[in-house]
């Protein structure tokens, strides 16, 4: 009986001061735990267009398309982007106070554009011929 007074006791002087509970874990407002889980996809620019686009993708395999000062669904601003990364502002109470995704992908797309590239320019376009091209059509 008594030790369940102290707890009555205890909660009360808990709920009153405002304290957390111990046995929760703290609350996340700068959802500092969803970082790892997003992921920078690419960005989309052009010669014409003032800001570039980022391509993001969040826990829950939602797309997301950024600009910078645009702010994401979490409460983050997204302060920078380019071709290799893309940098956001969590907020002045949050720690870290910034955080960046450096850009994902296999290349496989990248590497393939290349390659067709290459192969539709004549050996030794850039002053350097392609391995295994003896220069001669």
């Amino acid at each position: 009986m008594q030790s369940n007074v102290r707890f009555l006791l205890l909660s009360s002087l808990l709920m009153l001061t405002g304290m957390r509970d111990p046995f929760h874990p703290p609350e996340d407002r700068c959802a500092v735990g969803q970082l790892a889980q997003w992921r920078y996809l690419g960005v989309v620019s052009s010669i014409s267009s003032i800001s570039s686009i980022g391509i993001l993708q969040d826990g829950q395999k939602r797309w997301h398309r950024v600009r910078t000062d645009d702010r994401l669904p979490v409460g983050w601003r997204v302060i920078a982007i380019d071709e290799k990364e893309l940098v956001i502002a969590l907020g002045d109470a949050c720690e870290p106070k910034q955080w960046q995704w450096q850009r994902e992908g296999t290349g496989k797309n990248e590497n393939q554009d290349n390659a067709l590239a290459d192969a539709a320019q004549p050996s030794g376009v850039g002053g350097q011929p392609k391995a295994g091209d003896s220069g001669r059509r």
